[in-house]
């Protein structure tokens, strides 16, 4: 299990190579705040994609029924497992800090 920082240059292309080879995933996503302690925003949600928005300064997680935008990230980091992402933490420019984690359903038997 590796933690990586991203630079601000490589986002945009990280995230859409991870939308196109993302398996079937649940995702969850966490606001963590000083003045709003932690926020559960999302809770097993069926994973679509991920992508940033350099136009628009913006990092959308897209579920089955609903999107989640973190706007002006100012610092992400990525965890992968296996080759695999896991989870994104991201710093927005107010210091609120959003954790996206991602899990991956288990296998089909025979597939």
């Amino acid at each position: 299990m590796s933690t990586t920082k991203l630079e601000r240059s490589r986002w945009p292309q990280y995230f859409d190579a991870v939308s196109k080879r993302v398996p079937t995933m649940r995702v969850a996503v966490s606001i963590m705040g000083v003045d709003i302690g932690v926020q559960q925003e999302a809770d097993g949600a069926a994973l679509v994609g991920i992508s940033y928005d350099h136009n628009d300064e913006a990092l959308t997680i897209d579920m089955a029924n609903a999107s989640h935008r973190i706007v002006q990230p100012s610092e992400i980091s990525v965890r992968e497992e296996a080759g695999m992402l896991s989870s994104i933490e991201v710093v927005t420019s107010d210091g609120t800090k959003q954790l996206v984690e991602l899990t991956r359903l288990p296998s089909l038997p025979g597939s």
